[in-house]
């Protein structure tokens, strides 16, 4: 009796465990779920086109404008300023830009990139000029000045030099790497253009980071109150907003003079 009664637990634990065994786990999270690493969209890296310039004005507005030193030193609202869209719209339709799109269709990511003469920075402060609008005067002002500082073209001998001049990546696509993957085709698509210096500034805690993961080279580094000159935005030394600017380059030809430039400890005084 026994015997017979321990046959039949046995046989009740038995069937209990097939049982449990067959069904299947209907959790929100299984524990394949929470072992398995964090899934990245499917991004291609795509040239801006005509049909997307609107796309991405709106794109540049609210993520990059809004979060420019100047917006927030001034508490400031740029993306109503037609001066802007024709400032923007300019430098799009020089094709050098770039974006990211995901399998659907959205965008995730833009790269605004410019191939700048010694001149465009004297155009923009002369198209500054006639702006109605003090903060669009500064803000056009204030990027003519940071182009110009140091001057490039005169330090690496070239007429030109790739410019990615703005970078902003929509906020559910972030810590992916992608600001990364924009730099790096960029980079790709100034060698393809044969121009010898790509250049990056640097203002915001985050993209010195990507710059530095992109292997570009620090050359100097200043404070913004350091950008001063005629019809230059004045940013006091004392303001909250008197950050770093870190000018990053990448230089296809590296001569000895480059070199040397690089590791001048007195290339600050030249900002003046």
């Amino acid at each position: 009796m026994i015997v017979a009664r321990i046959s039949k637990k046995c046989l009740t634990l038995i069937r209990t465990l097939n049982i449990m065994h067959c069904r299947k786990c209907h959790n929100v999270f299984g524990i394949k779920d929470l072992l398995q690493p964090e899934k990245h969209e499917t991004l291609n890296i795509q040239h801006l086109r005509a049909e997307n310039q609107e796309m991405a004005l709106d794109i540049i507005k609210r993520y990059y404008l809004s979060e420019h030193i100047i917006s927030r030193s001034r508490k400031i609202d740029l993306s109503e300023d037609r001066a802007i869209d024709e400032y923007l719209l300019s430098i799009f339709k020089q094709g050098n830009s770039i974006y990211a799109k995901t399998e659907d269709g959205a965008v995730a990511g833009l790269c605004i990139n410019f191939a700048l003469s010694p001149v465009d920075p004297k155009n923009l402060r002369n198209f500054a000029f006639y702006r109605q609008d003090p903060n669009t005067k500064d803000f056009m002002y204030f990027i003519a000045k940071l182009q110009e500082t140091p001057n490039l073209w005169n330090l690496f001998n070239q007429t030109k030099i790739f410019e990615i001049q703005m970078l902003t990546v929509l906020p559910e696509y972030r810590r992916q790497g992608l600001a990364s993957m924009l730099v790096e085709k960029s980079k790709e698509q100034a060698q393809e253009l044969n121009y010898n210096v790509v250049r990056m500034d640097c203002i915001n805690p985050y993209d010195f980071k990507i710059a530095e993961r992109c292997k570009l080279s620090c050359l100097v580094k200043f404070p913004l109150h350091k950008l001063r000159g005629p019809n230059a935005p004045f940013i006091k030394r004392s303001s909250e907003h008197n950050r770093c600017v870190r000018v990053y380059v990448h230089v296809n030809t590296q001569t000895d003079k480059d070199k040397d430039i690089r590791h001048c400890d007195d290339l600050v005084n030249l900002l003046e």
